[in-house]
Order: structure tokens, then C-alpha cells, then sequence
């Protein structure tokens, strides 16, 4: 939602302005804290003489302010902590800021759906959305063992610590000190989560889907959305289509649907499907990209042409998520509504959901990595608000919409959704049961409730791994930055490859790790 560089060392309190439409930021001497440039953030200032309050938010509609300028306007001591206080109850996505005489302290209430990740170093703070842009903070010597050894097994966990030691994430809720001495992160209390429960006697299956249709609804009416500059995600899942669906029974004609296809043997169904929910609820003209033009680690791709531009943890089907995002642009898309979380809220638990126990090691993974296996669940937040894999999933998909100029958002991490999905009995979560019941009731036909085959990108992945990834890991051969610090088993390690390189079938076991592998050391070998 900002970046941010302040110098610590010249102190941190008064003096900070808005430099309007040119700037677009908060200055103070060379220090400055900018604002993402959407409409549905606002940028709020107050200042009591001594700590300014810097606020970005989502807006939110019919909601009374205390805080009413973008400018830091002089307000009495009681006023400044009423305004610090809305801060920490307002409903939506929000980070803020209070720049003291000695230090800066960075909260974020509801915060998740874009990341700040922050770095400190000789006395000045740095802040971005975007890991990449934090590139003094970055060296191949300096990677966090423990978060390698997560992506490595497969367990990304939320919190704290990024891939590397000199950046840190503001998750959710958190707290982050800076001054002279140092940057210091707090963690939250636990957040409280309900218990799948009955349903009412005398409430039928109707009735629970006319709740779901109201609370959503309802999460949409928080917000001043302008349907026209509104875009959302309908690949075809049931998440994102019952999300695209409300939107569009509400804005008839005024919501633009977008997608990657993903071709394949799926291809043409995932097509039909789609036109079919896009018919039926009366949606602006199209917006698609055939993925399969744009693939993963593609020569010419974004990965491979601007690698120090690219986050590992950016999406993994980037060049073609970038694609959409521009011909989003070009239609003046400023809002795209997404899925995300939708699993997590709709359907029954899975065993092995929570804590991660004992992890499966890849078998190039080397000692390093299975020493640590131990850690997988050190020094991670504790229970978030939205679910920990939803907001993990947001990181790695919303930092691009960002650079766009695109806000992101997730209905499905909404607390009042969350806690819906949480108390769901267990029965209307198998096979997420409401969200098709959902589809029946606005009469789509079988084929959107039934899809006879899996819609994935898998094939393209694949076909990646084979022809692109395995290309570069061979040119590098042992020359890898991960073989180099005992995260990779060199011999093991060059086998897969080769078995990789045989074809895509050959490819599809390894290819996610394969695919993680290769854009960490993109992302070293740029530094």
C-alpha cells in the first residue's frame, strides 16, 4: 500500500508534508512515505505538534473520519488519539504510520492483501510492496535458512521473516519500531477463530445460500467501488466465478470479467464453462490471455529479462499474469476482485491443515535443509485474521496489480467471511457444497457446477520446467548459489534435472521445486 525511506539517523518527528499531485507522497527534507495511487485507497495525515500520523486505507463507504486531510493538520492531543485509534478498529485494509521525535512506529490493522516488506540499514528505514525494490537489503550470502528450507519442502509459512535476513515483512496486525538503533517487529495476540456448528432449526439449504449471497453483498457495499473500473477474476473455479457472479447481479453490464486460459486438454472446457456464467449474468465485454503464449521462465519473459525486477515470490506464472494486467490497464481497470481464501472459507479441513508436521524432503534437498526441518513452524505469526494460506497466496499474486497501479480485492479474507466459513457445518463444506448449491440456485447450468475435467496449469508448468528451467540449471551446472551454501545435494540435484529435461511427463514430479529453484537463483545471480 506505501513505500517508505526515512533517515533515522536526523530524527523522525515534525516537519512532514504533502506534496500534492506532482509527488504524490509525504516528504520530510529527503525522507519520504508514498501512497499506492488508487481510488479505493485514501491517504490520511495528522500531526499533534510533536508525532505526525501518516494513514493508507481502503475506503470505506459511509463511514464518519476523523481523519479528513491528506495534509498533516495540527489537531490537539485528544483528537491525535481518537485518529490513532479509528486507525485500529477501521474495517478494512489499512497500514499506518506515527513518526516521532526519536523513532517510527509502522502498524497494519486488517493489512495482508498487499505486503510491506521492510529493510533497515545504516540508519535508514526502506518499505515496499515489492521484495525486489529492497535490493541493498539483498545478498546471496544473506539468505534466511529457515525460510529456504520452508519453500524448499513445500511449507511456506506467514510472519516475520522473508527469503532474506536483511528484509522483514509487516504482516497482519503487526507492529514494526525504528529508530537510530535498529528496526524491532512485534507480533499480534492470536486472532480467536469459531468452530463448525449447526445450522438453525427451520434453516434450510436456501436460506444458508441467501446468507452467503447477502454477506457478500454486503462486503462489496463497505466499499465505494465504481463498477465500470471494476474487474473480476473468472477462471472458471468456483471461488472466484461465485465472487464474479455477485458482483455482476449487482452491476449488470458494468463488470469486466478477466482470466488466463490455460489451454490443454481442459482448455476448450475451461472456455465454454466460462462463456457461460459470462452470458448468464450479463457481464462487460471479456478481458483474457492465453497463458500458453506467455509461459513460465519463457525466453524474452519478464523472469528471464528483468530478473532483478522479479521476486521469487512473485507469480510463478508471471509473464502471463503481467499480460492481463496490462490489457487490464488498457481498459482502466483500478479494482480486480479475486478468489483468494475461497478454499480455505468454503470447504471441510484437510488432513494435515495447521501445523506442519514433519515435512516430506525432496531427495536433492541437501543437510542443510533437513537439519532445520525441525524449525518449520518457529518464529511464524500467530493465528491470522484472513487464513495464513490465502495471505501467502495474496503475496505472491497482488505486488504485480500493484505495480500496475491495481488494487487487489479478497472478499474470502474478510473477517465477517472468515468466521462465516469457519462456522459452516462440515457437511456444506465437502466439495464445497454451498458455493454449488450457490450456482444451482442462480440457475447455471450442470457444466459450470460439474467440470469433467481438472482446469490447472499444470501441462503449462510442465512444459516450462522441461524446456526452459532445465535449460538454465544445466547451463549453471553445480555453479548454483543453493548447491554452493548446502541446500541442494549436487549429485541428487543434477539427476532430476536430467530426468526433468526428458519431457514434460518426465518433468511434472519436480516441477514445482524445480520451478522455485530456478527463479531463487534468477533472482541471486542479479544481485
Amino acid at each position: 500500500m506505501l513505500t517508505l525511506s526515512v533517515d533515522l539517523l536526523t530524527g523522525t518527528g515534525t516537519g512532514w508534508q504533502w506534496c500534492g499531485q506532482a509527488e504524490g507522497c509525504w516528504t520530510r527534507g529527503k525522507d519520504h512515505i508514498r501512497p499506492l495511487a488508487n481510488p479505493a485507497l485514501e491517504a490520511r495525515a495528522v500531526t499533534n505538534g510533536t508525532t505526525t500520523l501518516m494513514v493508507v486505507r481502503e475506503r470505506a463507504a459511509g463511514r464518519a473520519s476523523v481523519l479528513r486531510s491528506t495534509a498533516p493538520v495540527q489537531v490537539e492531543k485528544a483528537v491525535y488519539a481518537c485518529a490513532v485509534e479509528e486507525c485500529r478498529q477501521w474495517p478494512l485494509q489499512s497500514v499506518w504510520i506515527e513518526a516521532g521525535p526519536e523513532r517510527i512506529r509502522l502498524e497494519t490493522g486488517l493489512g495482508g492483501v498487499c505486503p510491506l516488506y521492510l529493510g533497515y540499514g545504516r540508519g535508514t528505514l526502506q518499505g515496499s510492496w515489492q521484495l525486489m525494490d529492497l535490493r541493498t537489503h539483498q545478498a546471496p550470502a544473506g539468505l534466511d535458512e529457515k525460510e529456504v528450507m520452508r519453500l524448499l519442502t513445500g511449507h511456506p509459512r506467514y510472519g516475520h521473516d522473508t527469503l532474506f535476513t536483511g528484509i522483514k515483512r509487516l504482516s497482519e496486525r503487526s507492529s514494526a519500531y525504528a529508530d537510530a538503533e535498529g528496526l524491532h517487529l512485534v507480533y499480534p495476540a492470536p486472532a480467536e477463530h469459531a468452530q463448525p456448528s449447526e445450522l438453525a432449526e427451520g434453516t434450510d439449504g436456501a436460506a444458508l445460500v441467501g446468507a452467503f449471497e447477502a454477506l457478500v453483498d454486503h462486503i462489496y457495499a463497505r466499499r465505494p467501488l465504481a463498477p465500470a473500473q471494476v474487474a473480476a477474476q473468472l477462471s472458471g473455479g468456483k471461488d472466484s466465478t461465485n465472487l464474479a457472479l455477485s458482483l455482476a447481479l449487482a452491476h449488470p453490464g458494468l463488470i469486466t470479467p478477466c482470466a488466463l486460459l490455460i489451454g490443454g486438454e481442459a482448455g476448450h472446457q475451461q472456455i465454454a464453462r466460462r462463456r457461460m456464467v459470462v452470458d448468464h449474468a450479463g457481464f462487460a465485454p471479456d478481458v483474457t490471455v492465453s497463458a500458453v503464449r506467455h509461459p513460465p521462465l519463457g525466453p524474452g519473459g519478464l523472469r528471464q529479462a528483468r530478473p532483478e525486477a522479479v521476486s521469487p515470490l512473485d507469480e510463478p506464472h508471471l509473464e502471463a499474469a503481467d499480460a492481463l494486467a496490462q490489457a487490464l490497464m488498457a481498459r482502466g481497470i483500478t479494482t480486480v476482485v479475486a478468489g483468494f481464501g475461497g478454499d480455505e472459507v468454503a470447504r471441510a479441513p484437510r488432513p494435515g491443515d495447521g501445523l506442519v508436521r514433519a515435512p516430506q524432503v525432496p531427495a536433492w534437498c541437501g543437510e542443510r535443509v533437513r537439519d532445520l526441518l525441525g524449525e518449520v513452524n518457529t518464529s511464524i505469526s500467530p493465528a491470522t485474521v484472513a487464513p495464513e494460506t490465502a495471505l501467502v497466496a495474496l503475496e505472491v499474486a497482488t505486488p504485480l496489480l500493484a505495480r500496475c497501479g491495481v488494487w487487489t480485492l479478497a472478499p474470502f479474507t474478510d473477517p465477517e467471511l472468515v468466521r462465516f466459513g469457519q462456522r459452516l457445518p462440515l457437511e456444506w463444506k465437502h466439495d464445497k457444497r454451498l458455493l454449488t448449491e450457490r450456482f444451482a440456485a442462480r440457475g447455471l447450468p450442470a457444466a459450470v457446477l460439474y467440470p469433467r475435467l481438472r482446469e490447472n496449469f499444470g501441462h503449462l508448468m510442465n512444459h516450462a520446467v522441461e524446456q526452459y528451467a532445465t535449460r538454465l540449471l544445466r547451463g549453471w551446472g553445480k555453479d548454483l548459489h543453493l548447491i554452493d551454501q548446502g541446500f541442494l545435494d549436487a549429485a541428487v540435484f543434477s539427476e532430476t534435472v536430467e530426468r526433468a529435461a526428458a519431457g514434460p511427463d518426465q518433468a511434472a514430479p519436480y516441477r514445482t521445486g524445480l520451478f522455485l529453484i530456478t527463479a531463487i537463483e534468477l533472482c541471486l545471480r542479479s544481485l
